[in-house]
């Protein structure tokens, strides 16, 4: 796998994307006016329908697109979808990165990533640990039960990564580098493996 090359592809689609969206977007009110049938109150209001449907589409797929971040101060700010919703992550706070294959809604196959805390990072993203998360992720609650016999008292939460596309390799690599009290399941260091095994990354 080349993941710069992946990279690249995904950017490419996106802008493809983005270029027939825009199209059509504007093509449609002009075949309407020469149609003759702007002002049919019928034909404008499926028009507007359309139009609103191309623009949410625009939305969800440059949110689901969005991913950036970066490390200050023991902390890896993680910047999610075309609103910028913040994840603060205090790196010390991190118990658990784990990832999980899944199938996103175009049928892609994709990953996503799991991180369990013992912090909310003041982000409404960080939801506490209830027994619906841990049934659908049966490594996650073996990892959570171990912790929770050697620290009775201590609530944990978690949160979960799924935008991004390749750009989550370069995600993971910046969790293993900064969280340095949090255990990586073997998972993630085979996508951190092939990350470094193409990128010209220090160890």
């Amino acid at each position: 796998m080349d993941l710069n090359k992946a990279i690249r592809k995904q950017n490419k689609s996106f802008k493809r994307f983005l270029l027939l969206m825009s199209f059509i977007f504007f093509i449609l009110p002009v075949i309407l006016y020469l149609s003759g049938n702007f002002n049919n109150v019928f034909y404008l209001t499926y028009l507007i329908f359309i139009e609103l449907l191309i623009l949410a589409s625009v939305l969800i797929r440059s949110s689901k697109e969005k991913l950036e971040f970066y490390y200050k101060n023991n902390r890896l700010k993680v910047y999610l979808g075309f609103r910028n919703k913040k994840l603060n992550i205090v790196c010390d706070k991190v118990k658990l990165v784990h990832v999980e294959k899944y199938t996103d809604v175009y049928g892609n196959e994709d990953f996503k990533i799991i991180l369990l805390a013992t912090s909310t990072f003041r982000s409404q993203r960080m939801v506490l640990v209830n027994n619906r998360f841990l049934k659908n992720h049966p490594y996650v609650f073996h990892y959570y039960k171990k912790l929770e016999g050697m620290h009775p008292h201590t609530l944990c939460y978690y949160t979960i990564v799924k935008r991004g596309g390749a750009k989550k390799y370069y995600l993971l690599d910046a969790l293993y580098r900064t969280c340095v009290y949090s255990d990586f399941t073997e998972e993630c260091i085979e996508k951190i493996k092939i990350l470094r095994k193409e990128v010209d990354i220090d160890n």
